[in-house]
């Protein structure tokens, strides 16, 4: 099974969209929300160089969980997860 947690904020609508998709789908994650936990937003910067959300880390990869200037798909959520 693999350990996933989403960098995530309640503001962001990607951020909420893979969240739903993720539920719909049953897969298991953690989130950190780096607008409640600034310690959370620091991590972010520092692994990533961005303070964009989401991103996710799958077994210690870290991804980004959205396409710059693209509307949240389903596809690509999918190809996160190789599914």
């Amino acid at each position: 099974m693999q350990k996933i947690i989403v960098y995530s904020a309640d503001f962001c609508s990607d951020c909420q969209h893979l969240r739903a998709w993720m539920d719909k789908e049953g897969i298991a994650y953690e989130v950190r929300d780096i607008r409640k936990d600034p310690e959370h937003a620091r991590t972010l910067e520092e692994k990533t160089g961005k303070q964009g959300v989401p991103f996710l880390i799958i077994d210690g990869e870290w991804k980004r969980g959205y396409e710059p200037g693209k509307a949240f798909s389903e596809a690509f959520a999918r190809s996160l997860f190789n599914r």
